[in-house]
């Protein structure tokens, strides 16, 4: 995906990754990347798995109370709309019912939500391979259309902190080869999957969701484990994760600031 610059026949060679969107780069490179990645994988390639394979899971259920409470004395209406902060998501944040408090992503720390939670923030410090995490929040009502996440070199992993009493309206729908699985959460109870199947998420109910979503590093070993190093580090410097930070730093609702450590 290497892209000539300059003046034509100049030869200079521009890096692959600049100013490129998080889905532009996907769509380029996320077929070969993902074949080298699921050659070293020590999971199986399967759209949901069992929470018990990432041993730092059970640590986090253990105090789902603690970090519960630290995400609700945040107000959904302090939180931004996730279309606000991140135009790559484009069209599945269009619904501005779907709100993202952000600690950290790709390298990025935002200081002053972290201090906010700080038992949160002091369990994620023991999370190995954490790449993004957030506290998302579905508010009622909210549609997340179907869509699929760029690479299997992530795995992604909800901790429910408040569930709607209909369980039943509020659920995630993935597709996968053996068929498509309908999830509720349930308050305490984590969800490990591999985004890249198609999923849908639906609020069907007259109250909000809460959970903690982390993006980590799928675990893997040899040069698949390099190959995936290398392409998270070129992702942290995309337009994707730069205006994610520009725009958190122009907000004027109390949480914005200087993202960075």
């Amino acid at each position: 995906m290497t892209q000539t610059g300059g003046k034509a026949g100049s030869g200079r060679k521009k890096l692959p990754f600049i100013n490129k969107s998080f889905f532009e780069i996907g769509a380029a490179m996320r077929p070969a990347i993902d074949r080298m990645i699921m050659r070293g994988s020590l999971l199986p390639d399967r759209a949901i798995l069992d929470p018990a394979a990432l041993p730092w899971i059970a640590r986090l259920e253990e105090h789902w109370a603690e970090i519960r409470d630290e995400a609700v004395a945040i107000r959904a209406r302090e939180i931004p709309a996730l279309g606000d902060i991140s135009p790559d998501h484009g069209r599945i944040a269009a619904d501005r019912r779907w709100r993202s408090f952000f600690l950290e992503g790709y390298g990025y720390r935002r200081a002053e939500n972290c201090a906010r939670v700080p038992r949160t923030m002091a369990l994620l410090d023991t999370v190995p391979g954490l790449v993004t995490a957030c506290f998302s929040v579905l508010e009622a009502g909210a549609h997340i259309p179907r869509h699929y996440g760029m690479t299997k070199g992530m795995l992604t992993f909800h901790l429910a902190l408040v569930v709607p009493k209909d369980e039943a309206g509020c659920h995630i729908d993935i597709e996968a080869p053996e068929g498509r699985h309908v999830v509720c959460w349930r308050e305490g109870a984590s969800l490990l999957f591999d985004d890249t199947y198609n999923h849908e998420v639906w609020n069907d109910t007259p109250e909000d969701r809460y959970v903690l979503l982390l993006q980590v590093r799928r675990p893997c070993r040899g040069l698949a484990r390099s190959m995936q190093g290398l392409f998270l580090r070129a992702v942290s410097h995309t337009r994707f994760v730069q205006d994610i930070r520009h725009r958190l730093d122009a907000l004027k609702t109390g949480i914005g600031g200087e993202l960075g450590r």
